[in-house]
């Protein structure tokens, strides 16, 4: 019975490890994260966003790509400031990273995205394709790579170096969210690589002592959604940021409204940049890799 038990242990260590599923080649675009993607046999380039609580497809993207639309009825996701609408759409082939997905439905709409060499990226992978793997963003490397969840709670990440583990939610859009300090004030918090800046609600910012007087008297910074509506922000300097109990001191974070229903701050881009995250959509964990 002991030697049963001895073998039975590292087999069931070994199937509680994430499975490697696909990994991307980042190209960033002012440090968001674009990713090439084969959609029905032609090759399209994709935010990797990780706010996105849907994935979207431009309309111009979609007739290059012979993709049919259909309306059974509006679909919409949330926006910065607003919302995008349009038609549902399978597709024929769908493979990110190396996966072969068939019948895979994205929303087809009115997107305006940035452009790389003049050529506008086509869509978003947001969080009804991510939330089926574990993530590890690697962007420093240039690399994201997908794991299929393994059947027992993960406890670590598949990287040999530190790192932190953070408790986390999992919302009704599918994002993962976790409490942080700002100034003292404890907020909710997601990370979301499509965001360019790391950003604050203007309601949220009231909340953790930041006057209107304050506010007027700080730099104001245009933000763009994926509606291509531009929002108006200002950007204030935070004496600190505590993620985990490490802290990150004198922090510029832009403060618009965000009307997000699961979280107050989201970590954008400048944050990811230099910070390996691992997302465990199944398990509601985060890891972050911590440096000596």
């Amino acid at each position: 019975m002991a030697a049963v038990l001895t073998a039975a242990q590292p087999a069931l260590a070994q199937s509680c490890r994430p499975l490697r599923k696909a990994e991307f080649v980042v190209t960033p675009l002012g440090n968001v994260p674009i990713v090439s993607v084969r959609v029905n046999g032609g090759v399209a380039t994709f935010l990797f966003d990780t706010g996105a609580e849907r994935s979207i497809l431009s309309a111009a993207a979609a007739k290059r790509l012979g993709v049919n639309v259909y309306y059974q009825y509006a679909r919409r996701m949330r926006s910065l400031g607003s919302a995008v609408s349009g038609g549902d759409a399978r597709l024929r082939s769908f493979d990110p990273g190396g996966l072969a997905l068939n019948d895979f439905h994205i929303l087809v709409g009115t997107v305006s995205l940035p452009s790389i060499q003049g050529r506008p990226i086509d869509g978003l992978l947001g969080a009804d394709f991510l939330d089926d793997y574990e993530i590890d963003l690697d962007l420093a490397r240039r690399r994201i790579i997908l794991y299929a969840p393994p059947p027992c709670p993960i406890t670590a990440p598949a990287w040999s170096a530190p790192f932190a583990t953070i408790a986390a939610n999992r919302s009704l859009h599918e994002r993962l969210f976790f409490p942080v300090r700002l100034d003292g004030h404890s907020i909710a918090a997601l990370i979301d690589t499509g965001a360019q800046l790391t950003t604050l609600d203007s309601d949220s910012a009231v909340t953790v002592g930041v006057s209107a007087a304050a506010l007027a008297r700080d730099p104001v910074t245009t933000l763009r959604g994926a509606a291509a509506e531009a929002v108006a922000s200002r950007a204030h300097r935070f004496a600190e940021l505590q993620i985990d109990g490490e802290a990150l001191r004198d922090q510029t974070i832009m403060v618009t409204r965000l009307d997000l229903q699961d979280a107050d701050l989201v970590l954008g881009a400048d944050f990811l940049h230099w910070q390996r995250v691992w997302l465990s959509y199944a398990w509601h964990r985060i890891f972050l890799e911590r440096r000596p």
